[in-house]
C-alpha cells in the first residue's frame, strides 16, 4: 500500500456500512420477550385439539400415545405448569380416544 492510506481507509469505511446495515436489515422486527408457556387444562382455546388425559407423567404420557397412535388417533403432548403433561387429541376423535384410554 505504500504511503498512500486513501485506499485502506475507504475499505474500512466501506466494512463498518455493511456491517450497520446488515444489522439493521436483520435485526428482529419485534422485541423478544418472555413468553411464558400455556397451560392446555387452562386454555380456553386449544383451537383443533381437545385435552383427553390431564397431569400425568412423561412415561404415562408416552405410553397413552402409544396406545393411541396403534388404533390410528393421532395426539399431541403439552406441559403443564406444574411439570405433568397434558395429551391432546383432535376433536373428532375425542371419544374413541376416551373409550380407548379408559377415561
Amino acid at each position: 500500500m505504500g504511503d498512500n492510506p486513501g485506499p485502506l481507509i475507504v475499505a474500512v469505511v466501506v466494512v463498518l456500512l455493511l456491517i450497520l446495515v446488515t444489522r439493521w436489515v436483520f435485526r428482529p422486527s419485534h422485541p423478544r420477550t418472555a413468553h411464558r408457556p400455556v397451560d392446555a387444562a387452562d386454555s380456553p382455546d386449544l383451537g383443533l385439539l381437545t385435552v383427553v388425559v390431564t397431569g400425568v407423567s412423561r412415561d404415562d404420557a408416552l405410553r397413552r400415545r402409544a396406545t393411541l397412535g396403534e388404533a390410528g388417533i393421532r395426539s399431541s403432548m403439552s406441559r403443564r405448569r406444574d411439570g405433568g403433561l397434558d395429551v391432546l387429541v383432535f376433536h373428532g376423535d375425542v371419544d374413541a380416544a376416551r373409550l380407548l384410554l379408559d377415561v
